[in-house]
């Protein structure tokens, strides 16, 4: 089976030794994902989870794909208070919609940079 390590022209290096994506077969892989290096990395939760959605609408387009193949997120949050997660939670409906995927969220004690307060990876099936 092919593996395909893949990063994208319209989404930035962040200087760390991984690509945006791993394609095998149909599946795709999405490396978790942040605000780093945007105008949003200081902003809100809503802010940067927006970038988040963005960069994955982006990569699943080069594919070929719609958000909707995106069956599985997983978010890592710095805060689990209501207020954060109904941020994130109203985002993820504006670009999922009905074809919300399935989702965990972890509280984790920090992630790369003192002001990114979530980061996102997921996995899509790629129609062929």
């Amino acid at each position: 089976m092919v593996i395909e390590r893949k990063n994208y022209d319209g989404i930035p290096l962040t200087g760390s030794p991984h690509f945006h994506a791993v394609k095998v077969g149909n599946l795709l892989f999405f490396a978790g994902a942040t605000a780093k290096m945007t105008a949003a990395e200081k902003g809100s939760m809503a802010d940067q989870t927006r970038v988040i959605f963005e960069r994955m609408r982006y990569i699943m387009e080069c594919e070929g794909g719609t958000l909707s193949d995106v069956v599985k997120i997983t978010s890592y949050v710095t805060d689990l208070s209501e207020s954060a997660k109904s941020e994130t939670q109203t985002v993820r409906q504006e670009y999922f919609g009905e074809d919300l995927p399935a989702s965990t969220r972890v509280q984790v004690a920090g992630l790369d940079g003192p002001d990114l307060l979530i980061e996102i990876d997921a996995i899509a099936i790629i129609s062929q």
